[in-house]
């Protein structure tokens, strides 16, 4: 009985309610313009800042933890062609043994479901 409760109490660790601290990944689907879907996006959840990639790319969204720790918050204000100040918001919450998620631009409006890579 002692090893089912530990047990228990191992396979729940990895829920992002409880520790949501590492790196969690997955693709980018599109709901609304153009999206960056060609590769894998990134979530890095420290004890209190987050950081989201899209598409693994060059740009670099920034962020703190919510005060309940169950809300990531990611964004990074850049300019368009005509120095317009343009957003890039991701939003992340816990959803099971993963991470559902919303990411926008002006351009783009898109949902992702991040999982703990397996390696």
């Amino acid at each position: 009985m002692a090893s089912l409760s530990l047990l228990a109490a191992c396979s729940t660790s990895n829920t992002p309610n409880i520790d949501p601290v590492g790196i969690w990944t997955g693709a980018l689907v599109t709901d609304q313009g153009t999206c960056p879907t060609e590769r894998n996006s990134t979530l890095q959840i420290a004890t209190h800042t987050i950081s989201f990639t899209p598409a693994d790319g060059s740009l670099v969204l920034k962020g703190v933890r919510g005060p309940d720790n169950l809300h990531f918050h990611a964004q990074l204000q850049t300019t368009d062609a005509n120095r317009r100040p343009q957003a890039m918001v991701f939003n992340g919450y816990p959803v099971g043994q993963a991470i559902g998620g919303t990411f926008g631009t002006p351009s783009c409006r898109a949902h992702v479901t991040l999982t703990r890579p397996k390696s």
